[in-house]
């Protein structure tokens, strides 16, 4: 009788095998992570910046100061008390229907903690003067476990009503 060579399928089988063990060795390397990886890499937590609505209204005649005075943003200043803060420019919302309808509008520092102050000078309407606190409170989250709150927002020179909307502190003041 006559002995027949390793037939094909054997070999093939044999082949096979190794290629996927090779193939799980490479898998298993290339997937270990370091122990070392920082779980906050990649992680954003900045929100939306806080802005400041200042809406004068007429204590006579209930107008809106700004829109019925035609008021030209670029004549108002914004002057932070603060060396360390950037002057800020307003725009004047003419939006009917939002919240901050005839409101001046800027950003405010909501990124540092401490007391800020800034004066708003409007010509032919007056001035008044912007301050609040940001406090640093602590959070449970490893990546950020701090935030930034505002409080002790207030108008110190005229009366006025706050409420908060969409990142925005809108003042209602009465002159």
């Amino acid at each position: 009788m006559e002995r027949k060579p390793l037939t094909h399928p054997r070999r093939k089988k044999y082949s096979f095998l190794s290629v996927i063990l090779l193939a799980a060795v490479m898998l298993g390397m290339s997937c270990h992570k370091s122990k070392n990886a920082d779980p906050c890499e990649g992680v954003l937590s900045e929100g939306t910046p806080l802005m400041a609505g200042l809406i004068f209204i007429d204590k006579q005649t209930n107008e809106l100061l700004l829109l019925s005075r035609n008021i030209d943003p670029a004549t108002i200043t914004i002057t932070p008390v603060q060396s360390d803060i950037p002057a800020e420019k307003g725009a004047i919302v003419n939006q009917v229907g939002s919240p901050v309808h005839g409101a001046l509008l800027f950003h405010v520092n909501d990124t540092k903690k401490g007391t800020f102050s800034y004066k708003i000078t409007i010509p032919g309407v007056g001035s008044t003067m912007l301050s609040y606190t940001n406090q640093e409170l602590k959070q449970d989250n490893p990546c950020h476990p701090y935030y930034i709150a505002t409080v002790d927002t207030k108008i110190e020179d005229h009366p006025y009503t706050v409420t908060f909307s969409n990142a925005k502190l809108v003042f209602k003041i009465t002159i």
